[in-house]
C-alpha cells in the first residue's frame, strides 16, 4: 500500500514541480503577519490543492505558527494527501462528516472542494442523505439497553409474524448474519416505527449517482465520527461484502479523525480570529 506524504517537505516539493500552479492566486505571508519561509510555501500548497489559505490555518498562524503547521500537517496526512481513495471521495466523506456533526463553515469547504474534484449535484446529495441516515439510526442507540423495560411495561407489538419476515428478507438480501440490534429492538417495540425506519433506509441508502459501495463507505466514516457502533459494524460489514478494501477503509478512518477534531476549531473560530487580531495590534 502506497503511503501517504507526512512531512511538509512533501507539500514544497508538490509546489516545486508543479509548473501549472497559479502564483497570481498566492497570499502573500506577510497579510498574515508572518514571515517564516516555511509556512510561506505552506500557503503556496495551501492554494494550489485548495485554491485558499484555509480561515483557520490563517487564525492559527498568528497566534501560534508551529500550531497552524500542524494543522496543515494533519490535513495533508489525514485527508487530502490520502492515496487510497479518489480526492473525489475525500471530499464527499468530509462533507457528510462534517454535516453529521453540524459544521456548516466546514461542510462549505469541503462542498468546494468535491465540486473541483469532479462531484456531481446527484453524488453530493447521496453523501447528504448517507449522514442523514446513520444520524436516524444511532438516535436508536439505547433500544437495546431499554427493550426490557418496554417488554415488562406494555404488550408486545402485534404482527410478530410479519416481522419475521421482514427481518429475514433483510439478512438475505444484506448478505449479513443478523440485522443491527437496534433495528430488531425497535421491531419489538412497536410495528409502525420499525416499517417507517425500513421506508427511510430504502430511501435514503438507495443512491441517485453513487454506487452502494461508496455510499455505505460514506456511511461508516460518518459512524466512525460518531461513535456509533452498531451502525459502524454493519456498514463496515456491508462495505468489505461490496468488495472494499482495508486501505480505503484506512483512508476513511482518517479523514473521519481529522473533520471530527476540527469541530474544536471550526466552532472556535469567532475565538481564533479575535486573538489573531489582538496578536497582531501587539
Amino acid at each position: 500500500m502506497h503511503q501517504p506524504a507526512y512531512s511538509l517537505n512533501f507539500c514544497v516539493k508538490q509546489i516545486n514541480s508543479n509548473a501549472n500552479f497559479v502564483r497570481s492566486a498566492f497570499v502573500p505571508a506577510a497579510s498574515l503577519g508572518i514571515m517564516n519561509s516555511e509556512f510561506s510555501k505552506l500557503e503556496e500548497y495551501a492554494m494550489q490543492t485548495l485554491g485558499q489559505v484555509p480561515e483557520i490555518v490563517r487564525y492559527l498562524g498568528r497566534i501560534n505558527e508551529s500550531l497552524a503547521l500542524e494543522q496543515f500537517r494533519e490535513n495533508t496526512v489525514l485527508y487530502l494527501g490520502r492515496t487510497n481513495i479518489s480526492r473525489k471521495m475525500s471530499s464527499l466523506i468530509a462533507i457528510a462528516v462534517s454535516s453529521a456533526n453540524g459544521q456548516k463553515d466546514s461542510v462549505s469547504l469541503h462542498f468546494r472542494l468535491a465540486r473541483k474534484f469532479g462531484a456531481d449535484p446527484l453524488e453530493i446529495l447521496d453523501a447528504l442523505k448517507a449522514a442523514k441516515m446513520v444520524l436516524m439510526s444511532n438516535s436508536m442507540s439505547t433500544l437495546q439497553s431499554t427493550l426490557s423495560i418496554f417488554e415488562k411495561s406494555f404488550h408486545p407489538p402485534e404482527k410478530r409474524e410479519e416481522v419475521e419476515i421482514i427481518i429475514n428478507n433483510i439478512k438475505k438480501e444484506s448478505g449479513l448474519d443478523a440485522v443491527p440490534e437496534t433495528l430488531s429492538a425497535l421491531s419489538r417495540i412497536s410495528f409502525d416505527l420499525f416499517s417507517e425506519h425500513l421506508k427511510e433506509k430504502s430511501e435514503l441508502m438507495s443512491p441517485l449517482s453513487l454506487n452502494s459501495k461508496s455510499v455505505f463507505l460514506i456511511s461508516y466514516a460518518v459512524s466512525v465520527s460518531l461513535g456509533s457502533e452498531i451502525c459502524a459494524q454493519t456498514y463496515l460489514k456491508q462495505y468489505i461484502r461490496s468488495g472494499g478494501l482495508l486501505p480505503e477503509i484506512e483512508d476513511a478512518i482518517a479523514i473521519s479523525r481529522f473533520i471530527t477534531g476540527n469541530r474544536s476549531f471550526i466552532s472556535s473560530s469567532a475565538i481564533l480570529r479575535e486573538l489573531s487580531e489582538s496578536v497582531g495590534q501587539q
